[in-house]
């Protein structure tokens, strides 16, 4: 089992001692963001959405749920504030300018779980609602948690303020040094891919907020923030400070490949997984990054939409599906929803290049997301026409409810228009379970399929007696490495021969999307 499975294994259990499970927003909400709720299923959340649609404002508002009644707990700032408060307070975030609407009336609803910690009593899922009126509710009132917040000021450099040269500058400052400890010095040193000898971090009683790193190398040379590049010292600023945290703290991390190349954000979050794990960590972060979030489980990626007024949370949602949002690219005659990369390989194969070029495959993630999406171009024309193929483990119960839910349109009888639509809108694969297990059982009952994908009398064995899938995600992962091919091309070999031998299945998927067409 690898981190990941393990992460998500535990998230349901007390070794994490404290989790937000879900945020709030009644009908007035703040800044455009009303009517939701945002549920957290995993220790680790990628938050991906257009800009100005929320994602930021969310992450402040966790911020300001948690007290913390350790004074010595400065949370991170970059400012010069001496009197900072070990926690952070709405006048953090939420500044109101003349005539700015000040948000009477909001009220956010959160729903956490709390166990002492080292003790034996049970954990409990509590609700704390933040209300306000002319101010906002009690501070003391609050659940206790540390809590930390990076916003994009993390990334500035250091030789912009002229405190921080003034104080780490001068001949005469006075400061003190530590040396980060070797674990975290080795994950900084694998992220930049540099000879570190070790990295210090330096603090001085003048400056309350901020830190001045300093790169040790092998070969005894050594520079500090002010000769850094943003990346370096963004990468430094956040393993040194996060894997400083007291257990089961709270991390909100805004924008989180900012300054990062592709390579340095995979690696990065690599390391943060680590982290989360050994701190019993929540860590919840926005992003534009695809790399970042095909980095994170499904379970740990939510996409922010706005198809009209009303914001819309999608949960598991394909890399593809967010980042199709995110760039705005425009859909063809027809847009084809599926729910993930091996759908989508079936379907592009089946279909003829003149009916490929008219369509855009589009896999989302999950059968839930398929009905969601359909009902999004329903019921906004502007975004062209769609329809789905799901997997065919999706029941009619599943289908019924997800219509009213996603597609059924205000005014609308559900037992008058869901007959007509429904056989339009969606369709199913062949077999009642997912396509990898549709296709292991079709690779077990022909034996000129299993030969058009390896010609050798010890696959042919492999398939029939000996393949085992504890997840039938893993097909073609276990049949590359059976036949000593790529991943990809297994895939391609075996999906090539499903259509050519099994192909008159499918007809009725063809025909389905043929007619979506006319």
């Amino acid at each position: 089992m690898g981190i990941r499975e393990e992460l998500a294994a535990k998230w349901d259990t007390d070794y994490f001692n404290q989790k937000l499970e879900s945020i709030s927003f009644n009908e007035v909400g703040l800044r455009g963001v009303k009517n939701s709720t945002i549920k957290f299923d995993y220790p680790i959340t990628a938050i991906a959405g257009t800009n100005g649609i929320g994602k930021t404002t969310i992450l402040q508002l966790i911020a300001c749920l948690y007290h913390n009644t350790d004074a010595q707990h400065k949370p991170y700032r970059f400012s010069n504030a001496k009197n900072a408060k070990s926690y952070y307070t709405f006048s953090d975030f939420f500044i109101h300018f003349k005539g700015e609407e000040k948000s009477e009336n909001t009220a956010i609803t959160y729903k956490f779980f709390q166990k002492p910690e080292g003790k034996k009593a049970k954990g409990k899922v509590k609700t704390h609602t933040l209300k306000k009126g002319k101010k906002w509710n009690d501070y003391r009132l609050r659940p206790n948690r540390y809590t930390d917040f990076y916003g994009v000021s993390r990334v500035l450099p250091a030789n912009e303020f002229n405190t921080f040269k003034n104080t780490f500058s001068s001949s005469t400052a006075s400061f003190s040094q530590v040396s980060l400890s070797p674990e975290s010095t080795e994950m900084i040193k694998n992220i930049l891919g540099k000879p570190l000898a070790s990295v210090d971090v330096n603090s001085s009683p003048k400056i309350q907020n901020f830190q001045l790193n300093r790169i040790n190398l092998d070969n005894g040379l050594c520079y500090s923030n002010f000769n850094m590049g943003a990346g370096e010292e963004v990468i430094i600023s956040l393993i040194s400070r996060i894997s400083s945290l007291p257990n089961a703290s709270i991390v909100l991390i805004e924008e989180l490949e900012l300054g990062l190349h592709p390579k340095a954000q995979k690696l990065l979050m690599e390391k943060l997984f680590q982290i989360v794990y050994a701190k019993r960590l929540q860590l919840i972060f926005t992003t534009h990054s695809p790399f970042l979030f095909d980095a994170m489980p499904k379970e740990g990626r939510i996409l922010l939409r706005k198809p009209s007024d009303e914001l819309e949370v999608m949960y598991k949602p394909s890399s593809e599906l967010a980042f199709t949002e995110l760039t705005g690219e425009c859909v063809k005659e027809l847009t084809v929803y599926v729910e993930d990369k091996v759908a989508k390989s079936i379907l592009e194969t089946l279909l003829s290049s003149s009916v490929r070029k008219r369509i855009d495959i589009a896999d989302v993630g999950s059968k839930e997301n398929v009905v969601r999406m359909v009902g999004a171009h329903y019921r906004n024309v502007s975004l062209g026409k769609a329809i789905a193929v799901a997997d065919g483990d999706l029941t009619d119960k599943e289908l019924t409810n997800w219509y009213k839910k996603y597609v059924l349109k205000e005014g609308e009888s559900f037992d008058e228009v869901f007959p007509i639509n429904a056989p339009k809108m969606f369709s199913k694969f062949p077999g009642d379970n997912a396509p990898e297990k549709f296709i292991l059982a079709k690779l077990k009952s022909s034996d000129e399929f299993v030969r058009s994908v390896d010609d050798s009398d010890e696959f042919c064995s492999f398939i029939v007696n000996e393949i085992s899938l504890g997840d039938h995600h893993n097909l073609f992962r276990v049949i590359a490495s059976e036949i000593g091919l790529s991943e990809e091309l297994a895939k391609m070999r075996v999906i090539d021969g499903l259509v050519r031998f099994f192909g008159g299945e499918f007809e009725g998927i063809i025909r389905f999307v043929r007619e979506g067409l006319e």
